[in-house]
């Protein structure tokens, strides 16, 4: 594929393949199946920092609406049609799941103490600014927070980047000091957990992952200058591949029996900041360069497998694992196999249906 091809048609298949991978990632991480007790305590660490998943969707996201509304954020009406394209992809769905995982906590009768605020908060993606309210329902849900107000923010970005390209450095520093202000300002406030502690604004908010979102603004305004045939090496996809791994060994090793080395403050800085880079190296050769990486992550299985990769992110932990591990079978190969049918399944007679109609309008 020619670098030329970003200006048309802007799709990449390998990198909608790249979307099943990071799910897949985040599956791993949340249901860790290599247990220190059998598979040793190396193993066991490796696969809990397995949530950079998260990381690879933030650097993609980044990369995908600067290649796709950049330039179009000159054009009359285009924010109209930006934020109903946004909305189409992620709400639909969002809004069924999470409505069913309300229901189906009236039915186990373990709906807490305010199930009406809860729900409002989630369904408006208001939770994730709140730490008491950050894993309620849709537990993993609290990314698309992240991720909302990133489409929100994107046409003031644009806009200011226009005016000099060092807003991308800059931006970022401003939206981590907007954040540590907000911590400062309500870490003695009891309201769920409104950025109660540094620890909740650098994991889970914007504000503390905002460098990922510009990582890949930058990848694609880079390509963007670009004209250039693919490249038959694959020196920058292995490069960025070698130095992801190497990062989540190291973070791996800043855990605990208990927790993620994400927790520590090392931990967040090759998370939030290290590794945005390798992810967006890695990026760049994928669509650069002719490897066996990117000949798997464009194959039909990987693209049917990405384009339901949003459903399968927002059922992999909740109500329909526990369906399948309850009721049918304990099996982990099984459940893998199951959610992605689900998933499958969801996207092709709802998902999908629902984003071209609202798209329609």
């Amino acid at each position: 594929m020619d670098i030329e091809k970003v200006k048309g048609t802007n799709y990449f298949p390998e990198l909608t393949g790249v979307r099943a991978f990071a799910v897949f990632l985040v599956y791993l991480h949340h249901t860790n199946p290599f247990h220190a007790e059998t598979f040793g305590p190396f193993l066991n660490r490796l696969v809990r920092e397995f949530h950079i998943g998260v990381s690879i969707f933030f650097v993609l996201s980044g990369f995908l609406i600067a290649l796709r509304y950049f330039d179009q954020s000159n054009h009359k009406n285009w924010f109209k049609k930006y934020m109903l394209n946004r909305i189409a992809r992620v709400y639909p769905m969002y809004f069924l799941l999470t409505t069913i995982s309300l229901l189906a906590l009236f039915l186990q009768n373990k709906q807490g103490e305010n199930p009406i605020l809860v729900y409002l908060m989630n369904i408006s993606f208001l939770r994730g600014f709140f730490n008491d309210m950050k894993f309620t329902l849709i537990g993993q849900g609290w990314s698309l927070t992240v991720e909302e107000l990133f489409y929100v923010a994107a046409p003031l970005l644009f806009f200011l980047i226009k005016k000099t390209r060092w807003f991308i450095l800059l931006l970022p520093l401003g939206f981590i000091l907007a954040g540590c202000l907000l911590v400062e300002l309500f870490k003695g406030i009891d309201f769920y957990g409104f950025f109660s502690n540094y620890s909740f604004m650098f994991i889970y908010t914007f504000f503390g992952r905002c460098f990922e979102f510009f990582c890949g603004i930058g990848l694609a305004l880079y390509l963007k200058d670009q004209i250039t045939k693919e490249k038959k090496g694959s020196k920058l996809t292995y490069m960025g591949l070698a130095i992801m791994i190497f990062l989540v060994i190291i973070m791996s090793s800043l855990g605990t029996q208990s927790q993620s080395g994400i927790q520590s403050v090392f931990g967040v800085v090759i998370n939030n900041f290290l590794l945005p880079v390798s992810i967006a190296l890695f990026f760049y050769g994928l669509v650069r360069e002719k490897t066996l990486i990117k000949k798997i992550l464009s194959s039909p299985l990987f693209i049917t497998l990405g384009k339901s990769s949003y459903t399968f992110y927002l059922i992999h932990v909740g109500v329909f694992y526990m369906l399948i591990h309850d009721h049918l079978t304990t099996n982990y190969a099984v459940i893998f196999l199951g959610l992605n049918l689900i998933a499958l399944l969801l996207w092709y007679f709802v998902e999908e249906p629902a984003n071209k109609a609202i798209r329609k309008i």
